[in-house]
């Protein structure tokens, strides 16, 4: 018959076995949860603006004559559907208030080309070409 202190290694072993095990099925369920923004590129943008060409919204319901109708059918096109969607997600992410990096955002999503235009407008160059031109306007005779 074993005493208690002959069990008590046996049963610390089995007792940090289950804990290794649930701390592992823990961790995993966290690294499962998914970025709803991640993805938020101009990859992304461009396959959306393609469907947007091809399909309108591709969404929209269709019914069996290929009619859109207002109650359920067939989606125009599931994939671009799911980009439409993912757009739509995009730019909620994009408004997003993160503070102290708390999420994974792309703050210049769908705006990458307007946010480099008006770059430019602020340059060196930029400026001297305007104030030589408000210079000249003023009368300065530049």
């Amino acid at each position: 018959v074993p005493t208690s202190l002959e069990a008590a290694p046996a049963l610390a072993m089995k007792l940090s076995a289950v804990v290794l095990g649930v701390a592992a099925i823990a961790g995993t369920a966290l690294a499962l949860k998914q970025d709803p923004c991640a993805g938020c590129d101009e990859g992304l943008a461009l396959a959306y603006q393609m469907c947007a060409r091809e399909h309108g919204d591709p969404c929209t319901e269709l019914n069996g004559a290929g009619i859109l109708s207002s109650g359920p059918g067939t989606k125009k096109d599931v994939g671009c559907c799911m980009k439409k969607e993912k757009h739509d997600r995009c730019l909620q992410c994009k408004s997003m208030d993160c503070a102290f990096k708390t999420c994974n955002v792309n703050k210049q999503y769908y705006s990458e080309r307007t946010l480099v235009m008006e770059a430019k407008t602020k340059t060196k160059e930029a400026y001297e070409s305007h104030d030589a031109k408000a210079m000249k306007a003023a009368g300065w005779g530049l």
